[in-house]
């Protein structure tokens, strides 16, 4: 996999340095940065070769070879208190966005489905400003039968949608939480719904139907942030 763009290759130079095979530099690049204790090997070259290697002219003179994306394996349940997940979204671009939301009001890891979902993308790192790097995503089998593991941690589970049975400004996050976003055509799935301990609704003018999965998880995660970050 390659990864482009400076926050995403910095993102892993900085968090997760073993991944990286190589790192490609554009010759006429004017930026610097830290490569101490990094290992892979590094290669100066035209902006041209550059935009070849990442398949893309947004890189911003700078790419790394990953061996693949680092999804986390477990769950500190100990030590986490707010998770995130993604109930088959689709779009890298929405993925990213909202692991970058994530990293920004202390979601502490995403949880995403191994199929009919958006994996973890050069498009997704991009998106994400490198955030993918710092967050534990978790890629699972069955979504629902996480959530009903995390309920026997004494999770309770939030789903968001338009029609919610409650609104988010009514809502409390007082608690360990799992804050469940539905992809872009169908929402939250109807058996997962019925796991959610709360259906939520982001209230809004009327001049817009809905919201953006991504825009809505800035919402939600900041309105959880000031509750619980107090």
């Amino acid at each position: 996999m390659i990864i482009y763009g400076i926050h995403p290759v910095l993102n892993f130079i900085k968090y997760k340095p073993s991944v990286i095979k190589k790192l490609y530099i554009s010759n006429q690049s004017d930026f610097s940065f830290d490569i101490t204790g990094l290992k892979a090997k590094i290669v100066e070259t035209s902006p041209k070769e550059i935009d070849i290697i990442s398949k893309t002219n947004d890189n911003q003179g700078i790419c790394a070879e990953i061996e693949q994306f680092p999804y986390a394996t477990q769950i500190d349940y100990d030590n986490i208190k707010t998770l995130c997940v993604l109930d088959h979204v689709q779009d890298p671009r929405n993925v990213g966005a909202i692991i970058r939301n994530a990293v920004a009001f202390n979601v502490d890891a995403i949880i995403i489905p191994k199929v009919r979902a958006c994996e973890i993308t050069p498009t997704t790192i991009k998106a994400s400003a490198g955030a993918a790097a710092v967050i534990p995503v978790i890629k699972v089998g069955n979504i629902n039968q996480t959530i009903r593991n995390l309920k026997d941690q004494y999770f309770w589970v939030y789903g968001f949608e338009a029609n919610g049975d409650k609104k988010l400004s009514e809502t409390i996050f007082d608690r360990k939480t799992v804050l469940v976003l539905g992809s872009e055509g169908k929402g939250v799935s109807a058996l997962t719904r019925k796991l959610c301990d709360f259906v939520v609704s982001v209230e809004m003018n009327g001049q817009a139907s809905s919201l953006n999965v991504s825009s809505c998880a800035a919402v939600v995660f900041y309105h959880r942030y000031i509750q619980m970050e107090k």
